[in-house]
């Protein structure tokens, strides 16, 4: 085999193929992580534009904590910042289990009622992560990061509606 041919075929090793952005399972998971979140907190239903019951109050809290059955015990902690007609913001932390060096998740989602979807808009205080990032780059960040970060918000979510798994809302919960 000759010099040249050994280089080229190095060289298509050498570099991966190029990532493109799926906005169709991007999309598809945010109507998924919507549709999640309404089944979890089915106060959240009062953003759409058909429901006609009590709006949550802004600050609310919602707690999902793993029974005692299980070594795995995790409380994920929904909050409500910011609700208006057509979007409510949601505060999604993780906590316990996590050693003290390193910081607890902490992700904010955006809810479109009007579209019915969920955007995560920032994760452990990162905002505006870029769809698709060029390697490599400042922040740090995958090719897919934001893929990646609204699929950890889809783990989060499908976790706290696994048995086993219970939730207790802002009215038996004490809040600072």
């Amino acid at each position: 085999m000759s010099q040249s041919a050994l280089e080229f075929e190095y060289y298509e090793l050498a570099v991966p193929p190029r990532y493109r952005v799926d906005l169709a399972a991007y999309m598809r998971t945010c109507d998924q992580n919507y549709c999640r979140l309404l089944k979890l907190v089915p106060a959240l239903e009062s953003g759409r534009p058909s429901y006609t019951g009590d709006i949550p109050a802004v600050g609310s809290r919602w707690e999902f904590v793993s029974d005692k059955k299980t070594n795995n015990k995790m409380i994920i902690r929904v909050r409500l910042l910011e609700f208006f007609k057509y979007t409510s913001t949601l505060e999604i932390s993780v906590s316990f289990g996590f050693p003290k060096w390193t910081p607890a998740p902490l992700m904010l989602v955006r809810m479109y009622h009007d579209a019915a979807t969920a955007e995560p808009l920032s994760y452990q205080g990162h905002r505006q992560v870029p769809a698709k990032s060029l390697l490599p780059n400042a922040d740090m960040y995958h090719q897919d990061e934001k893929r990646q970060i609204n699929e950890f918000l889809a783990e989060w979510l499908d976790w706290c509606s696994r048995p086993g798994v219970i939730a207790r809302s802002s009215d038996i919960l004490c809040v600072d």
